[in-house]
């Protein structure tokens, strides 16, 4: 389930329901594909929605600066939503785990036998 989604210049960062929490990943406003690394998992909702939030602010700012627009706002903007998510990242204690780990950890509990051994 879609949540919310955060435009930048080029990407789009959707905030979606996943069993471990809450996925933040990147699609690709020309193409609408997904792009197959970027995706972060939040425990909680508020610090997902501010990551997603950065992160747009960041893809604004970069493609201000690759195209030259001297207009200080879009500093600003990454600035306010940087603070904001480290904010709410330091007191919910959440700084997310990136998507490939995650993928990695379910690849193991597929392939490993059901009975571990820890020593």
């Amino acid at each position: 389930m879609l949540f919310s989604a955060s435009e930048g210049r080029h990407w789009r960062y959707e905030v979606c329901e996943h069993s471990d929490g809450y996925l933040v990943q990147m699609r690709d406003l020309e193409t609408g594909d997904l792009h197959e690394t970027f995706a972060t998992i939040f425990r909680t909702l508020p610090v997902a929605f501010a990551y997603a939030d950065m992160s747009a602010a960041l893809d604004r700012y970069a493609a201000a600066e690759l195209e030259a627009i001297d207009d200080i706002s879009f500093a600003a903007e990454l600035q306010t939503t940087e603070r904001h998510f480290i904010t709410l990242s330091e007191s919910l204690q959440d700084s997310g785990v990136e998507g490939s780990a995650l993928l990695a950890w379910e690849r193991v509990a597929r392939t490993s036998p059901e009975t571990r051994v820890l020593h």
